[in-house]
């Protein structure tokens, strides 16, 4: 469920990003912030292992922070959870209209209708779904990169944009955030801290490799003509047989990803706020498609924002609540326990207050 969470919409959009700042500038991006972005799943595991009851995050931030935390962490993950969602369906409506032709907009509502009808029927349903299609996907990018990679061009290695050093930020982030699925996953292994712990690191550390050989490859063959959905961009220089695979694991890996999200949504309003089922159904459903009809369609620009602002914000009160945690929790997480807290909590403070205070500046200027 984490891989599955974290591999979507966000692996379309790396690979331009690093073109753009160069190749081993972005490499170099991608797996530090993998390490940063476990360091902040594994907080974020501590604080639902010293939890009695299920809580997505702003109901974990509320009960060790206060009530202003959750109303925050509240509207942080609703509209970075939105943002998301709109990003899933931009993308699927470009990579389905790639590879069977036809208006993208009308193969993001066909997309729409049939994921937000498996997160009407669940969790239970999500996580069969997302088991099979993260093996899938996986399977289809790392065989597409290591084909790709046999037109490898070395000039690749030499290209560096000073000037745009800060923009994968954001989008990164984005591509490794998997936050909500670590309260699912708590709630799928209530019983196993050491399985639990196992499947953060493994479930935020897969993705994190398998973005470094995607951008690797894709970079590496197309350069700066490398398309703001990648796989589009593939299929225009390999032709129809790479345009059909690459934009089949689009297709998938933003599935499983909307899915996933759209059922963490779920959870914060049923979970958190304790909202009748079907309330939740209606807004994780409705409101992504009311803002794409109201025509907030640029992928890029929705992940870089949802990345470098909610996602940042989201992080830092996660730490301070995992610190409170540690003080206020009466449950021992023996098995789970981080003995080296600060190690890792400190450069997941560093890394996304400076990119939450970049992005809010950049707003403005």
């Amino acid at each position: 469920m984490i891989t599955g969470m974290t591999i979507g919409a966000g692996v379309l959009g790396v690979p331009y990003v690093v073109a753009q700042v160069g190749l081993v500038t972005g490499l170099v991006y991608i797996f530090i912030l993998g390490l940063v972005m476990m360091s902040l799943n594994l907080i974020i595991g501590e604080v639902a292992v010293r939890t009695r009851e299920n809580l997505q995050l702003p109901g974990l931030a509320g009960k060790y922070l206060g009530g202003w935390a959750k109303r925050l962490m509240s509207i942080i993950i609703i509209f970075a959870g939105y943002g998301s969602l709109l990003a899933y369906i931009v993308g699927e409506g470009e990579a389905l209209s790639a590879l069977f032709g036809g208006d993208p907009v009308w193969w993001s509502i066909f997309f729409w209708s049939i994921g937000s009808f498996l997160i009407w029927r669940g969790l239970q349903t999500i996580k069969k779904a997302e088991r099979i299609l993260s093996i899938i996907v996986i399977t289809i990018i790392v065989s597409l990169s290591l084909y790709i990679l046999r037109d490898f061009h070395p000039v690749a290695w030499q290209y560096f944009n000073w000037s745009k050093i800060f923009l994968p930020y954001g989008v990164i982030l984005f591509a490794l955030n998997a936050s909500p699925a670590i309260a699912e996953v708590h709630a799928l292994l209530p019983g196993s801290q050491r399985r639990f712990r196992k499947a953060v690191i493994i479930g935020t550390m897969i993705p994190t490799f398998v973005y470094m050989l995607f951008a690797l490859a894709v970079v590496g063959v197309t350069g700066l003509a490398t398309t703001e959905v990648a796989t589009v961009g593939l299929g225009q220089k390999f032709g129809s047989g790479i345009l059909i695979l690459a934009n089949l694991f689009a297709i998938l890996a933003m599935g499983t990803a909307f899915m996933g999200l759209g059922m963490a949504l779920k959870q914060v309003f049923v979970w958190d706020h304790k909202l009748p089922k079907w309330v939740a159904d209606f807004l994780v459903i409705i409101v992504p498609l009311a803002l794409f009809a109201a025509g907030f369609r640029s992928f890029i620009v929705i992940l870089d924002f949802v990345g470098g602002v909610f996602i940042g914000l989201e992080a830092i009160i996660m730490v301070l609540a995992c610190w409170n945690a540690r003080y206020k929790s009466k449950i021992n997480p023996v098995r789970y326990s981080l003995p080296h807290f600060w190690l890792l909590a400190v450069p997941v403070l560093l890394v996304f207050t400076a990119i939450t205070v970049y992005s809010i500046l950049e707003l403005f200027i």
